[in-house]
């Protein structure tokens, strides 16, 4: 957990001159915000997928609130621990209830990391009222308005991957492909919107269902495992860990296999360094390195259009 201190802003405000002990000295009264208001933050800071930097990002969006005297007058936003969803249902339901059972009243939330935390604690925030915020849960489902009410969140749906695979195949004149789906609700619903795709134009899709909590590496079992050249990797990044590792001695890498993963995987993923790697692999950075070099990373469809614009935000920056 992180603890996140905050200095109380300091603001002018006017003091009618027939009430002010010290009118004789300024017409004015410097004195800090009077209250504070909390929001919960609960992230995934360890598990498939790492979101810890974006906190500096939260940390800055608080500064710039509480620096300015026409947002939130006498009021301090802040946040009182960072809670560790590790990308885990159960977890982030605890941390949720941990936060509601304690002394802090919170005004919102921001959390819970990745989709399968999310999800969970989306469908019932709007009990207590709390206007809940995602930066980093992607799944389509939540765009149900109907089941997630007080749910908003900063990042587009992952429903558009479907759409970008398909332009890959419009793009390059493919007309098969494999995809490997780890079974968490992100990556289903990604898998179904490609399978549409796919139906309508006439491709063949061979579609491989991991289950949570099974061996990714079961994937080369399959008899027709070498007959599909072009392959999407449809799961967080330690799980394309080491189906990758395995590729690499099953001579399933480039230039003669075209391998596909998610851009949106953490710096260094590859890496034996990385929260992606496991113990129980056996590539080095060096091997890794031989095995990506080629890869195609997808973005989902308008996923970064703003990548080459500056625009001013509502928040005039």
């Amino acid at each position: 957990m992180q603890a996140a201190a905050r200095k109380l802003a300091v603001m002018i405000i006017p003091w009618p001159h027939e009430h002010n002990p010290l009118a004789s000295v300024s017409n004015f009264l410097y004195t800090e915000k009077t209250k504070s208001l909390y929001f919960g933050y609960i992230t995934t800071l360890s598990g498939p997928l790492v979101l810890s930097g974006a906190i500096p990002v939260v940390d800055l969006a608080l500064e710039l609130i509480n620096e300015r005297d026409d947002v939130l007058q006498n009021y301090t936003l802040n946040y009182t621990d960072i809670l560790d969803s590790k990308c885990d249902r159960t977890t982030s339901l605890d941390n949720f209830f941990q936060l509601i059972n304690n002394d802090t009243t919170y005004v919102s939330l921001i959390g819970c990391g990745c989709s399968p935390a999310t999800i969970p604690v989306a469908e019932i925030s709007h009990y207590w009222n709390i206007p809940h915020l995602a930066y980093a849960a992607g799944a389509d489902i939540l765009n149900d308005r109907s089941r997630f009410k007080n749910f908003f969140r900063t990042i587009l749906s992952f429903r558009y991957s479907g759409a970008s695979l398909g332009q890959l195949m419009r793009e390059f004149g493919w007309r098969q492909m494999a995809v490997i789906t780890q079974d968490e609700i992100l990556f289903r619903q990604v898998t179904e919107s490609a399978t549409n795709i796919f139906e309508d134009q006439g491709w063949k899709l061979n579609d491989f269902v991991v289950l949570s909590g099974g061996n990714p590496l079961s994937y080369f079992e399959k008899s027709n495992v070498k007959n599909f050249r072009i392959i999407h990797i449809n799961a967080y990044p330690n799980f394309a860990y080491k189906i990758l590792c395995e590729a690499y001695y099953r001579d399933m890498i480039g230039p003669m296999y075209l391998w596909i993963i998610p851009m949106w995987y953490n710096t260094g993923w590859w890496r034996t360094n990385s929260t992606s790697f496991s113990n129980n692999v056996s590539c080095t950075d060096e091997i890794m390195s031989k095995v990506i070099d080629g890869i195609i990373g997808i973005v989902p469809d308008g996923f970064l259009t703003l990548q080459n614009e500056s625009l001013v935000t509502f928040s005039g920056l």
